[in-house]
């Protein structure tokens, strides 16, 4: 007879970037399928992970209209207190499920991403000033609001959780090869 207030739960959460289940908010020409990623989903159920999305800071500060940004145009006062804001808010989620004793198993995020990326970000050589074509780069480090959610994680004496950047923005992957990477990844988080 199972105990009383137990059940299936797996006490087991991802932290999943926003674009990942609504591909509505990628700056156009970005978005790699048409609503969601719902292969990253379905890695999750097939490892009995449950996930939380995370916030889209480029979408609730400039919209879904808005032009190609990088780290180094987002990167000002009022932009990292709006990441901040928002990577306080997942910390709490993080901090109530490590009392309960539920694992973060990691922090899903796009790398390449000026904002969510872990590994690399994007950069424009020609940032300000009149519009022109971007000559974009990608430059190492995470982006601006991962960089804040850790740094929320770590102040909080938090067990830092691994954060896995999606190489979405490698277009010489295919979606399957991210996936079969990704998928990797959890099998060996879980081992």
């Amino acid at each position: 007879m199972p105990q009383r207030n137990q059940d299936d739960r797996s006490k087991k959460i991802v932290f999943v970037s926003n674009c990942l289940l609504n591909a509505n908010n990628k700056v156009l020409e970005f978005a790699r399928y048409p609503g969601m990623f719902t292969q990253v989903v379905q890695t999750l159920d097939k490892y009995g992970i449950g996930l939380i999305q995370m916030p889209c800071p480029e979408v609730l500060h400039m919209g879904n209209q808005r032009w190609w940004h990088s780290r180094n145009l987002y990167d000002n006062a009022g932009f990292r207190r709006l990441c901040r804001t928002l990577a306080e808010q997942m910390a709490d989620y993080m901090e109530n499920y490590a009392i309960v004793g539920y694992d973060v198993v990691a922090v899903l995020v796009c790398d390449g991403s000026p904002t969510c990326g872990v590994s690399v970000h994007s950069h424009y050589e020609n940032g300000g000033g009149h519009p022109a074509e971007p000559e974009r780069s990608l430059r190492e480090g995470p982006g601006v609001y991962t960089q804040e959610l850790l740094s929320a994680v770590e102040a909080r004496g938090l067990a830092m959780p691994t954060v896995y950047g999606l190489k979405m923005d490698d277009r010489d992957k295919t979606n399957q090869q991210i996936l079969d990477e990704f998928d990797a990844f959890i099998r060996e988080r879980l081992s």
